[in-house]
């Protein structure tokens, strides 16, 4: 997934953060709250209650691991959201009421810029390669996700230099965004990058209530070697040893792909373990959007 020049930035930063830290397991620290990197992604519409994510050189846990245990959504934005009324500043701009795209309450606000990496001009689908940032520019939106029929628009950064592919959609800024701790002050709010105003760019499903951020996103360590897995580097490998309320579960099987040394078993908290025979049923009520994309039953 390409993501934006600010999340890039960002996870630039944890890989420095992090490169100058050892990398043992401890049991340190688990249980704490954690966001996953690709929630600073402004064009990531969530994670899926069938999939489980293991983030390995996470800055925010002393154990080095950002654990989605099967999670619908985002941790930040607990009820999700439709998908959001995209504009152009072009039809009355983006100050609040002056676009008609969007409700007299909205200004239509950047959301997501599209700039991935690059070394030469063939790495890009334009042939521009900015020989200084490294980054890919646009010479029309057919350069950007989508193409011309996408929602992404080309335009020229301030400086008047390279242009770059941005995504703008309609956004209350009285209302603002929602956050992990709101509650049912989050009604009516969007989904926005978490620690700032700007707002996501795509549908996110409401969190399950029976798996809600608080039960199947935090720091967690690998507990034991997946099931069957002979790999010679789990003989000297440090596992931890799982806390008070929690267990050690298998959460990635070794199936011959990606790191070896991230399979295995996981401190999850006690009685979360994923049915994988019953996503709706694991998943339970969800008060936020809900529709045929979503797991889980419309919380009464």
């Amino acid at each position: 997934m390409t993501r934006s020049i600010v999340s890039g930035l960002l996870g630039l930063l944890s890989v420095a953060i992090v490169g100058s830290l050892p990398l043992a397991c401890q049991s340190g620290g688990v249980g704490d709250p954690c966001i996953p990197e690709d929630e600073y992604d402004p064009g990531f519409a969530g994670f899926k209650v069938t999939e489980e994510n293991i983030e390995s050189r996470s800055f925010q846990c002393q154990t080095r691991i950002c654990l989605v245990n099967h999670f619908q959504g985002r941790s930040s934005c607990p009820l999700g959201q439709a998908a959001p009324v995209a504009c152009d500043p072009a039809d009355g701009g983006t100050e609040v009421g002056g676009n008609t795209s969007c409700q007299v309450d909205e200004a239509c606000t950047q959301a997501a810029v599209y700039a991935p990496e690059c070394d030469s001009d063939a790495d890009c689908p334009s042939g521009v390669c900015d020989p200084t940032r490294k980054i890919c520019g646009c010479s029309d939106s057919s350069h950007c996700p989508g193409g011309a029929t996408g929602n992404w628009i080309c335009e020229e950064e301030g400086d008047g230099g390279l242009q770059v592919c941005r995504s703008y959609v309609c956004f209350n800024p009285t209302n603002g965004c929602q956050t992990a701790e709101a509650g049912t002050d989050n009604e009516g709010k969007a989904c926005c990058v978490p620690g700032t105003n700007t707002p996501v760019a795509a549908p996110v499903c409401g969190q399950c209530g029976s798996r809600n951020a608080e039960a199947a996103v935090y720091c967690s360590c690998r507990c034991g070697a997946a099931e069957g897995s002979n790999n010679p580097e789990d003989e000297n490998f440090n596992f931890c040893e799982c806390p008070d309320g929690f267990e050690c579960s298998e959460i990635r099987r070794d199936v011959g792909l990606g790191d070896p040394l991230i399979t295995g078993k996981y401190c999850i908290k006690r009685d979360t373990t994923y049915d994988s025979a019953d996503a709706n049923g694991s998943c339970g009520s969800v008060a936020g959007r809900l529709d045929s994309a979503c797991a889980g039953q419309l919380a009464q």
